[in-house]
């Protein structure tokens, strides 16, 4: 190549970067437009939220002190009426002995002015008069220091306390203190997980909670979306479980301090959509009913045979429930397990398999291992996990209600690859072992629901 290919090849080399940097440069742009719109429409939503949070603050506040007024005055007009009436009843003995000595008084003074020497009857009718009146006898009244002085008392921190408490009540933040880190796709579920931002690393929170709608919605949509609580509590990820494959779906997260009876702000919502179908059973197995989107298994009429999965679904790193719906009558060799090919129909005590049979009995490679699970039963629930280790092992756990039991499981590779051959499917990749799951019963009524 001469110096002016070079020229040339360099110049197209420029033009590719330059190309691929303008990309590059568009999508940021394009981020930083959204990032910008979300300021000033959170902004814009925030002004609106403080104007009508504090005039629904005010307005109670209003009712409150309507309240609290009318309150006030019924406690006067008791305290009040309660103070007056022994004051109203001493007026009356008071008015009572003043009536009583005025009569006294005015009869003494007609019996003088009309000639007591000449009217002896007179003065003793006057005399038995004032008999009933008890003359001596005056009631006392209370000191003014003694008799009540209503009044109200007001605390002039009060004031300052309760702007303290509004504002708590009501106050304006730009970081939430939790929010979403990742969303890892699962068959027919996402396993969501969130952290506590840098900046409140030291809040001791109690719970989280994890809520989730239809649809891809921003921030500024979500008050109005419809979300569904997912989960609550302390841990910091979680499964949501029954999703449709490739349907999007939004997630918020928040969290309750220690201590705290309210809530944090929502997380700006993260969108998410899992393109792994759920786990489905074989629709097509004789002696087995599917339903609910082959999610569930019914063992009916027919030959005893083994229902697999419709396809190799079962990867290293996610987990299957087993959920007992029902159950019939057990046989010696009914149960249920994953393994490796699905080309075996009449039994999965065999090698390639683990199974777990309805006693509780597990078996590897079709042996017997010394440790039994719970049996199974209606209600039971059974979840395997497998994890990818080296030389072709997998670390295997089963969770049988409470109990649970952990193993190495070698996939012989060569074994493997030679089952798989000649049959058309997918062999077992190292780095993502994949599975069958499978049940056999041989009676009816079993019903079994997977996820």
């Amino acid at each position: 190549m001469n110096s002016t290919d070079q020229l040339i090849q360099n110049v197209i080399d420029t033009i590719d970067n330059a190309h691929s940097q303008k990309l590059q440069l568009d999508q940021q742009s394009l981020s930083l437009s959204q990032a910008k719109q979300q300021v000033e429409d959170s902004a814009n939503n925030a002004r609106s939220a403080v104007h009508k949070h504090l005039e629904a603050l005010q307005t109670s506040l209003c009712q409150s002190l309507g309240r609290i007024e009318v309150q006030l005055i019924e406690e006067i007009e008791q305290l009040r009426s309660s103070n007056l009436e022994p004051l109203l009843q001493c007026e009356d003995v008071i008015h009572q002995a003043l009536t009583a000595a005025t009569a006294c008084m005015e009869q003494g003074k007609a019996v003088l002015a009309s000639g007591p020497e000449d009217h002896v009857d007179d003065l003793l009718k006057f005399k038995d008069f004032c008999l009933t009146k008890d003359l001596n006898c005056v009631p006392e009244v209370p000191s003014l220091h003694e008799v009540a002085y209503i009044d109200m008392v007001y605390n002039p921190d009060s004031l300052t306390e309760l702007e303290e408490v509004l504002s708590r009540a009501v106050h304006v933040t730009d970081l939430q203190p939790v929010h979403i880190t990742e969303i890892v796709e699962r068959p027919g579920s996402l396993l969501v997980s969130w952290e506590l931002a840098s900046h409140e690393e030291d809040l001791e929170v109690s719970e989280y909670q994890l809520q989730y709608c239809y649809g891809a919605v921003n921030a500024i949509e979500a008050d109005k979306a419809t979300f569904h609580s997912a989960y609550m509590g302390p841990q910091s990820s979680f499964l949501v479980r029954k999703l449709r494959a490739n349907t999007p779906y939004s997630f918020r997260v928040c969290c309750r301090v220690e201590g705290e009876t309210y809530a944090s702000v929502w997380s700006v919502p993260r969108v998410a959509a899992t393109s792994i179908t759920h786990y489905e059973w074989d629709g097509t197995t004789e002696g087995y009913s599917t339903s609910n989107e082959n999610k569930m298994g019914t063992r009916t009429t027919g030959l005893t045979r083994v229902l697999y999965s419709n396809y190799q679904c079962l990867h290293a790193g996610f987990p299957i429930t087993f959920r007992i719906l029902d159950a019939g009558e057990r046989s010696p060799l009914d149960g249920l397990g994953i393994v490796v090919t699905n080309e075996d129909s009449e039994t999965m005590k065999r090698e390639g398999a683990v199974f777990l049979a309805c006693d509780g009995t597990v078996f590897i490679d079709g042996q017997e291992m010394k440790t039994r699970l719970p049996s199974l039963a209606r209600n039971s629930c059974v979840t395997i996990q497998t994890e990818t280790l080296a030389n072709w092992k997998v670390r295997v756990s089963i969770q049988v209600g409470e109990k649970e039991l952990t193993f190495d499981w070698k996939v012989d590779k060569q074994v493997t690859l030679g089952m798989i051959g000649g049959l058309g499917m997918t062999p077992l990749m190292q780095d993502s072992p994949g599975f069958f799951f499978g049940m056999i019963f041989s009676h009816e009524d079993w019903k079994v629901s997977v996820e």
